[in-house]
């Protein structure tokens, strides 16, 4: 025990004099800070890059929609066929419609998850395009404003109290809006 209260005697003058310094130091040194936070999605719905990505992401997904909505058209054509004619099918032509139908409808659900693969990695690849350039753009920010920290803040409930000066998700959008356009007159 006396070993250990010798080993106490020895760390507290040092731990003291770390815990004073962080005491009276940190405070200094914490208001040369200048930290910022940033709300993607609004950023995403709002600016002009972000509204030609989910524009991008929506007709893809309508291109396969549509797709999807002609073999449902065709399927529904072939079980109603079916259903007009099985009283006067033989049960043996009777049988290989309906394995038809059970077919072509197991091919349906196979090109639907097909297309559902397809369309979830259209998404993540536009938005990483979209998180690529939103990074870009927070990290110019950053630098041209002298910024210690700029967070992503995707819920809004995490930051329980910020000064709106710290809200720079306005002065992204414009700044991505401005890129945007540059960009567009590039290809004309």
């Amino acid at each position: 025990m006396k070993g250990l209260t010798k080993n106490l005697r020895i760390l507290i003058p040092p731990t003291m004099t770390l815990f004073f310094l962080f005491i009276f130091f940190l405070p200094a040194y914490g208001k040369g800070l200048k930290i910022g936070f940033v709300d993607p999605q609004k950023v995403l719905d709002e600016s002009l890059f972000g509204k030609e990505i989910q524009k991008s992401i929506n007709e893809y997904v309508q291109s396969r929609q549509k797709i999807v909505d002609l073999e449902e058209k065709e399927l529904k054509k072939l079980q109603e066929e079916i259903t007009k004619q099985k009283d006067i099918l033989s049960p043996e032509a009777k049988k290989k419609k309906e394995e038809t139908f059970q077919r072509r409808f197991m091919e349906y659900q196979q090109k639907v998850n097909e297309l559902q693969k397809e369309i979830e990695h259209r998404k993540a690849e536009k938005l990483n395009e979209f998180n690529e350039k939103l990074k870009e753009v927070v990290t110019r920010i950053g630098l041209e404003e002298g910024y210690t920290a700029i967070f992503n803040n995707p819920d809004m409930n995490l930051i329980i109290y910020a000064q709106p000066a710290a809200n720079i998700t306005d002065r992204v959008i414009a700044e991505m809006n401005k890129d945007f356009l540059k960009e567009e007159k590039k290809k004309k």
